[in-house]
């Protein structure tokens, strides 16, 4: 009996060899999200919002808003800072770059990558090296400053 070798990580769809998944910066990936996003948006232009208030801005029902409220709360963006009766008045607690969304990006970018993280960067340079080794083209890594990634091509209708 020989016990089968399965990598993790997800298929390429050009080699078929297996690719390492990275992992992005949970702060990051919350403000991704759009009701998060326009949540965190709408608290870094006032002092403070009620949860009635935030749920007609960002247009969510309670349950939904409580529940992307608790995800920011959890990683210290936002807080829930007084109560008044029934009434939670939230606030930004920690003023964070928002990530690029791709709203700002050309018509034939398939997406933009922040490289601010030490080990993203890490991962693409090794990205770019088998790049460079599967096309023969010098890259000149070691030279250049990795700040942000942008890949064109065409985007599937």
């Amino acid at each position: 009996m020989s016990a089968t070798f399965k990598p993790h990580g997800i298929q390429g769809p050009i080699t078929g060899d297996y690719m390492a998944r990275i992992h992005a910066d949970p702060v990051t990936t919350a403000l991704m999200h759009p009701t998060r996003r326009a949540l965190y948006e709408v608290l870094l232009d006032t002092d403070e919002y009620t949860t009635v208030q935030l749920q007609k801005l960002v247009k969510v029902d309670r349950y939904n808003l409580y529940h992307h409220l608790h995800k920011l709360e959890s990683l210290n963006l936002v807080m829930n800072h007084r109560d008044e009766g029934r009434t939670r008045w939230w606030c930004v607690m920690d003023r964070v770059p928002l990530p690029n969304d791709g709203r700002t990006i050309s018509e034939n970018s398939i997406g933009q990558i922040d490289l601010s993280n030490p080990k993203v960067q890490a991962a693409v340079r090794t990205m770019l090296r088998e790049i460079e080794e599967m096309t023969g083209q010098n890259l000149n890594l070691d030279a250049a400053t990795l700040e942000s990634l942008q890949i064109n091509g065409r985007r599937n209708s």
